[in-house]
């Protein structure tokens, strides 16, 4: 990462920010997808799954990674998503039509996390987590764990891009 400075008209440097030049290949991977002026990309101040996210207009948000960047956050996915995993498991082992994501309407998001720790907890006492992550994984679960969108991962400039929303 390296910081910018630009001279200030005190003579001395002010420092604009810090420049990370593979976040802005992974705007610029984005935007070329999106085909779009790369400054329309606004990246995240968070991270999900560890990784920051880009955002581009009011109502679409995107993860840009590198492969080995997208197996560590869908390894990390996996801990955050197992109460939505185990609803979806069960409506279409049961052939239930309903959807995981009606829950998050009525609910509260802390009732979700609480669910979230006391099913990471049953599994821990079990298999494992590791044993999960690295089935679910070994299966190609990857795109589903990182695009809520639409389940897709896209190849675009080396990257690897996934719709969050």
């Amino acid at each position: 990462m390296l910081s910018l400075f630009v001279k200030a008209a005190s003579g001395g440097y002010q420092m604009l920010g810090e420049y990370d030049p593979l976040m802005q290949q992974k705007r610029q991977a984005l935007a070329n997808f999106l085909k779009v002026d790369p400054n329309a990309i606004r990246e995240s101040t968070g991270s999900l799954y560890s990784f920051k996210a880009f955002f581009y207009g009011n109502d679409e948000a995107y993860l840009v990674l590198t492969n080995t960047e997208a197996t560590i956050a869908a390894e990390n996915a996996v801990a955050e998503k197992l109460w939505l995993i185990c609803l979806e498991t069960l409506f279409s082992y049961f052939d239930v039509n309903a959807y995981p994501a009606d829950v998050l309407g009525k609910l509260k998001t802390k009732d979700i996390r609480h669910v979230n720790e006391e099913i990471k907890s049953l599994i821990y006492n079990s298999c494992g987590l590791d044993v999960l992550r690295k089935k679910m994984l070994a299966l190609g679960n990857r795109k589903n764990l990182l695009s809520d969108y639409d389940q897709r991962e896209i190849v675009q400039d080396g990257f690897l891009i996934y719709r969050l929303y």
